[in-house]
């Protein structure tokens, strides 16, 4: 590791990096107010671009705006470094309300639509795409230029920090808003966002005039850099790595609680904790550089990734604190790296090789789950389904500029003489990054009082969705008897112009007074939607119990259940998928009116895989079977047509069709209830697939039968 002096060649007074100073701590929010905006549209960015495959089931070629990223190659190149370095805020300042312009809300004039053509102004999501694209490629150029070519070791501790902060931020402010950043999403908070950044302008702006006026004076930090034993490209694997393990897992509170089998909140908490706990340790360079660290940070990745899945909750929680801890490693590596990137001389070289690193992790993050969209001789299915590798894979291109530093150590004088001056320097990071810590942690235990309170409960919902009695000694909730289940497929959370549809989806099944909801495409906890989570969304908002389903460690598209019901028992089941993408079902008991209900939600493959859909069929038949004694509700996307041969497996398990019109994908059956009402409705704008309601009484005889049943017990 390289050692770096600075010296005030005229200090006139000022206590940069030291003890409380008001200018520091305002230029400090300031940069990281620009922070939070770019690692917003970093995160928000990949989602933009998966609608296009996501939604057309294959290429359109607008999946080469990634390249967007690869923009501080560019800072190689002598007189583009210097341009932009002149004009960096300029820059900033365009990028970032160009892309507050690209993601508002704008209404659409359907009319104008050119379905299935990708022209820059042929869709409202094209020209967003395009817009959010060129924002992104102007702001990541100019923000990787600040760490490059820092004017003083103090600035780039300050941007060092100012962007570690903001990731912690990014985690936090999506905590009340249950996983959406609000500044990506809704136009009063783009608005304040646009607000913000200019506030963040004109103080960084009055900085550098003040800098300038120094600089004639000669009161300017003069940087003595010794030469670094770490290689330009190790140094950009790790500057890569570390974005992607960023926005992998520590872009929102809840994904990691996800991976493990436990609810978002308040076990979000413990992780962004950890985060911040990350930042409170960067300055011991002794220790976040050192192997052992790095050792430690692999075991972490290892446990995390065995204690994911369906497993109990003390192995839960287990791998809940070694994902925390990882995030105390990943963060805690900030302020070495960017010194590092900031003494690197061969910028095109560095940011060549981060960038690759990021776009290999990206892709290698995508292909767990959709492997097959992609063909076999681009790796598919080398990297079907390893999740837990790929975490391993994060921590190792994290590290591996400090291992490269640790392996080039000969243990001489050098090295004597760094480690001297790593004791010399303060072990801990100045006041004005502990004030704004304990302004982040003050807000997360506002925001963590708000959701306790907003938080689903037996009390909340039975208040919201039972009939209350009241007499002068008791009060007594009633649940109702009539059930009324919907299925539908929620694409992704996305609307067919590529919008958030989180309230339009929560609006639709309010209005059906649906009571018991099966979601199918509803796991967002990945990297290419933005990692958000409907499920907790409409659960909070609709105040009802909720199963997530697999969880998104076991790779699936994902299917959930809502309910105004006690869940009194759910098996998470991945169905038979030798061929094509993992097929989820949930099978859950649900007490109705005091007597216990199968309920069952899945979703089969694509038609393209015969064998898969065929052995997913037979799984699912046997479950049904296997509870044939109760009543049965069967919510599912069987990708099949009515009277083939897999429909007729199902039907032969005992299961009762709601109708006999044609369907393809989506199916309500049953069985041992009484069937009162089906019906079909269009989502219209909101979704890709039609949404089915099936209204049911529990019939007499099995009321009966479980009466008896606790009368013997």
């Amino acid at each position: 590791m390289s050692t770096t002096s600075t010296t005030p060649i005229n200090n006139k007074g000022k206590n940069y990096g030291g003890g409380y100073n008001k200018q520091y701590l305002i230029l400090l929010l300031a940069d990281g107010i620009l922070a939070f905006v770019n690692w917003s549209l970093m995160v928000e960015f990949i989602s933009v671009i998966w609608f296009f495959p996501m939604g057309f089931m294959g290429f359109t070629g607008w999946e080469a705006a990634l390249l967007a990223i690869f923009t501080p190659i560019f800072l190689g190149i002598g007189f583009i470094n210097r341009i932009v370095s002149r004009f960096n805020l300029p820059i900033r300042l365009i990028a970032q309300l160009l892309a507050f312009f690209a993601i508002f809300p704008w209404a659409i004039d359907k009319a104008s639509i050119k379905n299935d053509e990708f022209g820059i102004f042929s869709s409202p999501h094209v020209t967003k795409t395009f817009f959010v694209s060129v924002a992104v490629a102007l702001d990541w150029l100019a923000q990787c230029n600040s760490f490059a070519n820092v004017k003083s070791a103090v600035r780039r501790e300050r941007g060092a920090y100012a962007y570690a902060l903001a990731i912690v931020l990014h985690a936090i402010i999506r905590l009340p808003y249950l996983s959406i950043n609000p500044f990506m999403t809704w136009s009063n908070w783009i608005v304040f966002g646009m607000i913000l950044v200019l506030v963040a302008f004109v103080i960084l702006m009055g900085e550098n005039i003040n800098a300038s006026d120094e600089k004639k004076s000669g009161a300017i930090w003069s940087i003595e850099h010794e030469t670094s034993s770490s290689s330009t490209i190790a140094t950009g694997i790790s500057f890569g790595g570390i974005i992607f393990f960023n926005q992998l897992l520590f872009s929102t509170y809840g994904l990691i609680p996800r991976w493990v089998g436990l609810n978002p909140f308040p076990y979000g908490l413990f992780v962004v904790l950890g985060m911040m706990s990350g930042v409170v340790i960067s300055k011991k360079k002794h220790l976040v550089t050192s192997r052992n660290f790095f050792i430690f940070a692999l075991i972490l990745s290892a446990i995390f990734g065995w204690c994911s899945g369906t497993v109990p909750f003390i192995v839960g929680f287990i791998g809940l604190i070694s994902a925390s801890l990882l995030g105390a490693y990943c963060n805690s590596l900030w302020i070495v790296l960017i010194e590092k990137v900031s003494n690197t001389e061969k910028l095109g070289q560095l940011f060549t090789s981060a960038m690759l690193t990021y776009t290999i992790l990206l892709f290698w993050a995508i292909y767990v789950v959709s492997y097959k969209f992609v063909p076999w001789w681009l790796g598919s299915t080398l990297l079907r389904e390893r999740n837990q590798t790929l975490i391993i894979a994060c921590v190792l291109a994290t590290g591996i500029a400090f291992v490269y530093k640790s392996l080039r150590s000969s243990g001489g004088s050098s090295s004597i003489k760094r480690e001297k001056s790593n004791k010399d320097q303060p072990s801990y990071p100045n006041k004005d990054v502990f004030n704004i810590l304990f302004g982040l942690l003050v807000l997360l235990l506002l925001f963590s009082v708000n959701r306790a309170i907003t938080h689903p409960t037996d009390s909340s919902i039975a208040g919201h969705h039972y009939t209350r009695d009241l007499t002068a000694t008791s009060v007594t909730n009633t649940a109702p008897t009539d059930i009324k289940s919907m299925i539908w497929t929620i694409h992704f959370g996305y609307d067919n112009f590529g919008r958030n549809s989180f309230p339009n989806v929560t609006k639709v099944i309010k209005d059906h007074g649906a009571n018991i909801i099966g979601l199918l495409e509803s796991d967002l906890s990945r990297v290419m939607t933005s990692n958000r989570d409907l499920v907790e969304w409409i659960a909070t908002e609709l105040h009802m119990y909720s199963d997530f389903g697999p969880e998104p460690s076991r790779n699936t598209w994902g299917c959930a259940l809502l309910t105004i019901f006690p869940i009194i028992s759910s098996d998470r089941v991945i169905l038979p998928s030798p061929e094509g993408e993992l097929a989820c079902l949930i099978d859950a008991v649900l007490l109705i009116d005091e007597t216990p209900v199968n309920v069952i939600v899945t979703h089969f493959g694509n038609t393209e895989d015969v064998l898969d859909r065929k052995l997913q069929t037979e799984g699912a038949a046997a479950i049904v079977k296997k509870n044939a004694d109760m009543p049965i509700i069967f919510l599912s996307y069987i990708t099949t047509k009515v009277n083939t041969e897999n429909y007729k497996t199902l039907r032969a398990s005992g299961l009762e069709d709601t109708t006999n019109e044609g369907r393809y994908c989506q199916y309500i059956f049953y069985k041992n209830l009484q069937l009162n009402k089906f019906q079909r409705f269009s989502s219209f704008d909101i979704s890709d697939t039609e949404q089915q309601v099936a209204s049911f009484s529990v019939l007499k005889e099995n009321k009966q039968q479980q009466t008896q049943q606790q009368t013997q017990q």
